[in-house]
């Protein structure tokens, strides 16, 4: 009897340099401390260009392939960081300003993945907001206006420079760079 497939979850995304990072988790920590909140802490601090997806393990190589043959002549994306926001009550976030250069990364980012996995991953429906993720799933409803009282007093102000995708699993819990591609 064959055995039946082992499926990873990955997704693909701009990482923050480790000074930006830091930056970001100080505030993660602080909704760990105050409320229990730990998943954003599972991932380094990102913007997504394809959301999580499921992929049979046996199709990892040809993934990480496609990130290595990935290339664009857009210049570097100059990235910047502005104060923090929330999707509904659910979902806390730092900003990303406006930036046409990022939404035409990722359009490119996803036709490229489309292109050898559109049985998996499919164009995001969703309009583009690109941001940080502070709290997301395991935010409770009673929690999110403290926390927002706290964060809507706040600012935060940070600023990259990148040219890289990379690509992350999950395991065991943790989401960790399986490869990266200056474009």
């Amino acid at each position: 009897m064959p055995k039946a497939p082992i499926y990873n979850m990955y997704y693909v995304a701009l990482i923050c340099p480790p000074e930006v990072d830091k930056k970001v988790e100080q505030h993660k920590y602080w909704m760990k401390d105050q409320f229990g909140c730990v998943v954003a802490l599972n991932s380094p601090a990102h913007i997504t260009l394809i959301p999580p997806f499921w992929l049979a393990e046996t199709g990892e190589t040809e993934l990480i392939n496609t990130v290595q043959s990935f290339t664009s002549d857009l210049a570097e994306l100059d990235i910047q960081l502005d104060n923090f926001s929330h999707f509904g009550k659910k979902v806390l976030i730092i900003g990303v300003k406006e930036n046409p250069a990022l939404e035409e990364i990722k359009k490119h980012v996803e036709l490229h993945f489309i292109r050898v996995f559109g049985d998996v991953i499919q164009a995001d429906s969703r309009p583009f907001h690109p941001h940080i993720t502070m709290a997301n799933r395991d935010i409770k409803l009673s929690d999110f206006e403290k926390a927002w009282d706290h964060f809507s007093k706040k600012t935060f102000q940070a600023s990259f420079r990148t040219k890289t995708i990379s690509l992350l699993k999950l395991r065991s819990g943790i989401w960790n760079t399986i490869a990266d591609k200056i474009w």
